[in-house]
């Protein structure tokens, strides 16, 4: 069977007067060049598509990142706004600087058709925000809120709800009415808690303040008194000897003196009362104190 063959052509142009021009045509080469100058436009508008989808994705991730940005940005200020009242500064929620927090804040009645934001707009925005945060955060929300922690420390040492003695106390006389220690008939209102111990053992003081009474009373005998702030007293009696003096200032734990029989007293034991406002209360409420603990005497 022949094979096909493509042969070349020869194009011969002639003018009178005009010397011959000879044009040799190669099919395969003429082919291959205008199959070439014909596919040139399709990849042309091919990468023009590609990048344009490229271009597209790009600003998509674009936008999704100003979002993300927008959306941390609002959480700091609602944080801002946590601590702001945590350190009793004025509530400026209301404060255009705000986006609304769709997870807290109450959205208005609102609408209209939704246009995608720009990301540039986005980021615009996260960057108006960004140093009126900074200024309220590093200027009045950190030093007021130093203070608040300071204050809520002071408070929190001042309060009376360390153990007067180590170990676990042994409970003799409860807060409240009881019958008369000494056998007698009759009952009597007990502004304190009990605690039965062997003479000499250190008495602590159960929380931060300062010392007010370190003398000798007829009833309570050798005792301390402690002013703790923010309405708080604490009175320890019947001591064998005292650790501290008027005026001193003592932590909780320290050693306030020693327990004793002195003063009213029917034996050895501390008797520890916690006063607020002037009032005595049930140190049990204070000292977290188990029910078992309790001995009659």
């Amino acid at each position: 069977m022949p094979r096909f063959q493509i042969k070349p052509y020869t194009v011969l142009i002639t003018a009178t007067g005009k010397s011959p021009i000879t044009l040799s045509l190669r099919p395969v080469p003429l082919l291959v060049g205008l199959g070439v100058l014909a596919g040139l436009p399709i990849a042309w508008i091919a990468l023009l598509l590609y990048q344009n989808v490229q271009l597209a994705q790009r600003n998509q991730n674009l936008s999704e990142t100003a979002s993300e940005v927008l959306t941390e940005l609002n959480a700091i200020g609602n944080e801002i706004e946590v601590l702001k009242h945590r350190a009793g500064l004025p509530d400026h929620s209301g404060d255009s600087t705000r986006l609304p927090d769709r997870d807290g804040d109450k959205i208005p009645p609102r609408g209209g058709i939704a246009q995608a934001a720009p990301a540039e707009a986005m980021f615009d925005e996260a960057r108006r925000q960004l140093p009126s945060l900074e200024t309220m955060l590093s200027r009045a929300v950190k030093p007021a809120l130093e203070q608040t922690l300071e204050a809520e420390a002071e408070q929190a040492a001042a309060f009376p709800s360390g153990k007067p003695l180590a170990g676990e106390p042994s409970i003799s006389s409860e807060f409240g009415l009881r019958p008369n220690p000494f056998g007698l008939r009759g009952y009597e209102m007990h502004e304190g808690v009990d605690f039965a111990g062997p003479v000499g053992k250190p008495i602590l003081a159960t929380a931060e303040g300062v010392v007010v009474r370190a003398d000798y009373n007829g009833g309570y005998g050798n005792h301390v008194k402690i002013d703790h702030g923010y309405s708080y007293e604490t009175l320890y009696a019947h001591l064998s000897d005292l650790e501290v003096k008027i005026g001193d200032r003592v932590q909780r734990g320290d050693v306030v003196g020693y327990l004793g029989s002195t003063g009213r007293s029917s034996g050895p034991h501390l008797h520890y009362s916690i006063y607020r406002n002037g009032q005595a209360v049930n140190p049990r409420y204070y000292l977290k104190l188990a029910e078992t603990n309790q001995e009659t005497k």
